[in-house]
């Protein structure tokens, strides 16, 4: 189930029985009334609880990609499919409790039985809860709600269907507090999801995070007087909305009150295949239906479209968010050899320039590696890595390579000589099936040469044999002018691309991006194909956060994944004393992320510290939180 829909109140709605609001002004989120709890210092561990009502729920899908790009540990428990089952100790054994943060798909847990909307959960079950959450100081978070008192709203004023009336909302200044890698000037417009319009309560106990123009909360904080906290959201999400994917990590770090297993990052990793070789280029009189290999018409870049392009990327630089953006160039040696081009103003620029971008093997001259033999795939190898080391290549690592067309995946002869010669990392295409990312940021170790990690890479519509905006114009819309209904214009094209390559940025996503040499032309003498999409998506970008920007190398990139998967697979848990220590344990050796937690040497990411602590299998470590 993809699609928004409005909410059902259930006719068992949860009663709050006699609990009343706290009249007590609450002007910080961490700020709580006193409440004596029989568990003063509870042992909580980090992993998140998500009750959904049915499972089809279509936030359901958002919430889990979430916690997935992070790393944070969580259970979904489907509260229809066991009824009456959420009783006390599946949720903690005395004062040991096992969730430190609660998810609920709709704020009632809503559905149709076939007769009814009624709530999964009884009442017994959500006193369960509640006294849970009081008890241990964990906080709740309801991802889709319809505004109810119970919650910290007055009555509804109103419904919009934001697929058809888009919907502004603002950070309010306890919203920046919590958010604050947002840029708090520009508005976060909900799209494509029901939302319901409510003021916020006027007791003192209800904290809008964000708001609408005309002053309803569409986001807000809730405290109850027995110390529980709840935030809310009263409009629908999807892995795929915008507003879903940026709030998201705000969302878990406050569930979490800042510390929890996992960590966040924002990468981006243009790949430029074919650099020093030339590639054809589709005119914009060449028929729709043209072979793309028979134009008749060929572009390799020149130095005066290097320099551009080296222009280009300080100017990105001077941005504190995009201080580190560094272009990977994929290079074929062979055209820098003496005499393959004549003139060649791009390899002596290139050679002079080298340390402006990391290198990775292409190659020596770009042949298929589907069917080499042993032989001719270590003279590819080899051959490529003796031109690095002429041309004084110092971003560059024997560790990389792209292969041409991703060829030789399935090749053992190839990957034999690969691995010989020190090749660990190599790209996969994200559209072919089997070589997707199999979870979040995961890579994909080879069967044949396991050994070798495959870095699954996303293609795009930036074609690789377009240099200009008049070609890349003429090749898009004869590939998907039926598909619009119409032809587009260059500016139509550059949205629609930059909008794919902006959603991988705010998900997190790390899988390097793949273009191609002619893409780096300075068409008009400044800008070329790959800086007009680049500037779009970064533009597009700092509308939404503030956070630096990562451009690793491939064989950095390489580490980050295999570290991730093997954190992933080692069976990591861990739990805290509030505001005294964490233990962390792995079945398997990991180097574990811990966001939130200060050790010495941590790195400090979005003014938050993230600890990486490694751990052989079977450790368990016990590390002071003050």
């Amino acid at each position: 189930m993809t699609k928004s829909h409005p909410l059902h109140q259930p006719i068992n709605a949860p009663k709050l029985g006699t609990f009343t609001r706290s009249f007590t002004p609450i002007v910080e989120l961490a700020a709580v009334p006193a409440v004596t709890s029989p568990c003063p210092s509870p042992t909580i561990d980090l992993k998140v609880l998500v009750i959904a009502s049915d499972g089809q729920e279509v936030d359901l899908p958002a919430i889990k990609q979430a916690l997935e790009y992070l790393g944070t540990p969580y259970t979904v428990y489907v509260a229809s499919q066991t009824p009456n089952g959420l009783t006390p100790d599946k949720l903690s054994n005395g004062c040991h409790g096992f969730y430190q943060g609660i998810i609920l798909t709709t704020g009632t847990l809503s559905y149709f039985n076939g007769t009814d909307w009624v709530s999964a959960l009884s009442q017994q079950e959500w006193t369960n809860l509640w006294n849970y959450e009081a008890t241990m100081g964990v906080r709740e978070l309801s991802w889709y709600t319809y505004p109810t008192a119970d919650f910290g709203y007055q009555s509804p004023n109103g419904e919009v269907d934001t697929s058809i009336t888009p919907l502004p909302m603002n950070l309010t200044a306890q919203g920046q507090a919590a958010y604050p890698y947002l840029n708090a000037t520009n508005a976060v417009t909900i799209q494509n999801a029901y939302t319901y319009l409510a003021q916020p309560l006027t007791d003192g106990a209800t904290v809008p995070l964000f708001s609408d123009s005309n002053g309803n909360a569409l986001v807000a904080v809730s405290t109850y007087p027995d110390g529980r906290q709840a935030l809310s959201m009263t409009f629908d999400s999807n892995p795929s909305l915008i507003h879903s994917i940026v709030l998201s990590y705000g969302l878990i770090n406050w569930l979490t009150n800042g510390l929890f297993l996992g960590e966040r990052h924002i990468y981006m990793s243009p790949q430029i295949d074919d650099v020093f070789i030339d590639d054809t280029v589709w005119l914009p009189i060449t028929p729709c239906g043209t072979p793309v290999d028979n134009t008749g018409t060929t572009y390799r870049i020149t130095g005066d479209d290097l320099q551009a392009v080296i222009n280009w990327q300080a100017g990105k630089r001077s941005d504190p968010a995009s201080a580190n953006l560094t272009l990977t160039m994929a290079f074929n040696g062979y055209g820098a050899t003496t005499d393959a081009y004549t003139p060649d103003t791009l390899t002596p620029l290139a050679t002079a320039n080298q340390n402006q971008f990391y290198w990775v093997s292409h190659t020596y001259d770009h042949t298929n590696l589907d069917n080499l033999d042993s032989a001719d795939a270590t003279t590819e190898i080899t051959l490529n890595d003796q031109i690095a080391t002429t041309l004084g290549l110092t971003n560059f690592s024997v560790q990389n390579m792209v292969t041409p067309d991703v060829s030789g995946l399935t090749n053992a002869n190839f990957l034999v000589a690969a691995y010989d010669n020190g090749i660990r990392y190599l790209v996969s295409d994200t559209s072919l099936p089997g070589y997707n990312n199999p979870s979040p940021n995961a890579g994909i170790y080879n069967t044949l040469e396991p050994e070798i990690l495959m870095l699954p890479r996303y293609p795009n519509n930036l074609f690789y044999n377009v240099s200009a905006p008049d070609e890349w114009v003429a090749e898009y819309n004869c590939l998907y002018s039926g598909f619009w209904g119409r032809n587009l214009t260059y500016q139509e094209i550059l949205g629609k691309e930059s909008q794919f390559l902006v959603t991988y940025m705010l998900k997190g996503d790390l899988d390097p991006w793949m273009f191609h040499q002619p893409n780096l032309r300075a068409y008009d003498g400044t800008h070329t194909l790959l800086s007009d999409l680049l500037d779009l998506t970064l533009q597009k970008y700092a509308q939404y956060y503030t956070l630096p920007i990562i451009s690793p190398t491939m064989d950095s990139l390489g580490q980050n994944v295999a570290n991730w998967m093997q954190y992933n697979n080692a069976g990591v848990t861990a739990s805290l004393i509030p505001g005294v220590s964490i233990t962390i344990a792995a079945q398997k050796g990991a180097l574990v992320p811990v966001t939130g937690l200060n050790t010495a040497g941590a790195e400090i990411y979005g003014g938050q510290p993230i600890s990486y602590i490694n751990l052989t299998a079977g450790q368990s470590v016990t590390l002071p939180l003050t």
